[in-house]
């Protein structure tokens, strides 16, 4: 059952947590799966590749702190913690380990993970806890999906800032950003 949540547009409809990796349109899992294959690397810069796959680039940034033509490496860069990158590839895969939802807005759909970061703080009844939202797994995945920087800062319903990964069902990458 799809429901409409705070944390959206609105409008949006967005599905409960989704586990099953099999319901991605090809072009998104295409996608999710470059990205991935890049972080395997370890380097960055293996980024380069997925995000260059779009004709414009993903946002880093929901408030354009980043100026046009930046080097997108460089922003993945100035965004983790490290200042080489390391930081994001892992929030990347803690990332798409997590569920992810369905966000349906007119007549685009896009997909975001980690699901968390559109649902309630805890599991909404026993079918989403069943959905491997155990209640101690589901609180420590979600602060793996939180930049160091993020640490101290929460959000108006006091949950820290997920970092999220948004991909449209063309699969165009989006975001990759943290919630404001």
């Amino acid at each position: 059952m799809n429901r409409k949540l705070k944390g959206g547009v609105a409008g949006d409809v967005i599905s409960p947590p989704i586990v099953d990796l099999a319901l991605l349109p090809a072009p998104v899992a295409r996608i999710r799966d470059k990205i991935l294959a890049a972080c395997e690397t370890g380097d960055v810069e293996a980024l380069r590749i997925p995000i260059d796959w779009n004709e414009t680039r993903p946002l880093f940034a929901k408030s354009g702190a980043f100026k046009a033509g930046t080097d997108p490496i460089e922003i993945l860069k100035a965004l983790s913690f490290d200042r080489k990158g390391r930081e994001t590839i892992s929030l990347i895969r803690a990332i798409f380990s997590q569920p992810f939802v369905k966000i349906v807005r007119g007549p685009t759909t896009l997909y975001e993970w980690p699901a968390f970061a559109r649902h309630p703080q805890t599991p909404a009844d026993e079918t989403e806890a069943s959905a491997r939202w155990a209640s101690a797994r589901w609180a420590s995945a979600r602060w793996r999906c939180v930049r160091f920087a993020d640490l101290p800062r929460s959000n108006a319903e006091g949950r820290p800032h997920a970092t999220r990964i948004g991909i449209a069902a063309d699969g165009v990458w989006h975001y990759f950003w943290t919630e404001d």
